[in-house]
């Protein structure tokens, strides 16, 4: 978010905005309740190469499984979706970034 900010504010004094520095920061108690959030919920990169590969692993497999009861609608439909959603919730693993 700091990387977001910090960007703007250059932009605008390349553009020859006037930067006004009060309004540039959040008021602190936003910018405390954020932080603890992203220090508490965040994963190294070891972790997050596990969290990929199982998720994409349990969609692919998911996936698969779903051609087996192809000619049950309803059952292929919620597993193939359920594949599909997983192996592309996985990619979600693959950032780095904070919101």
């Amino acid at each position: 978010m700091d990387r977001m900010r910090d960007a703007l504010e250059r932009a605008k004094m390349l553009v020859g905005m006037e930067v006004d520095e009060e309004a540039a920061l959040p008021p602190p108690e936003e910018q405390s309740f954020f932080d603890d959030i992203n220090r508490h919920c965040t994963l190294n990169t070891t972790q997050r190469l596990y969290g990929f590969a199982i998720c994409l692993a349990a969609g692919l497999t998911c996936t698969f499984l779903s051609m087996i009861v192809f000619f049950h609608p309803v059952k292929f439909g919620v597993t193939f979706t359920l594949g599909n959603m997983m192996a592309l919730g996985s990619i979600s693993y693959r950032s780095e970034e904070t919101i």
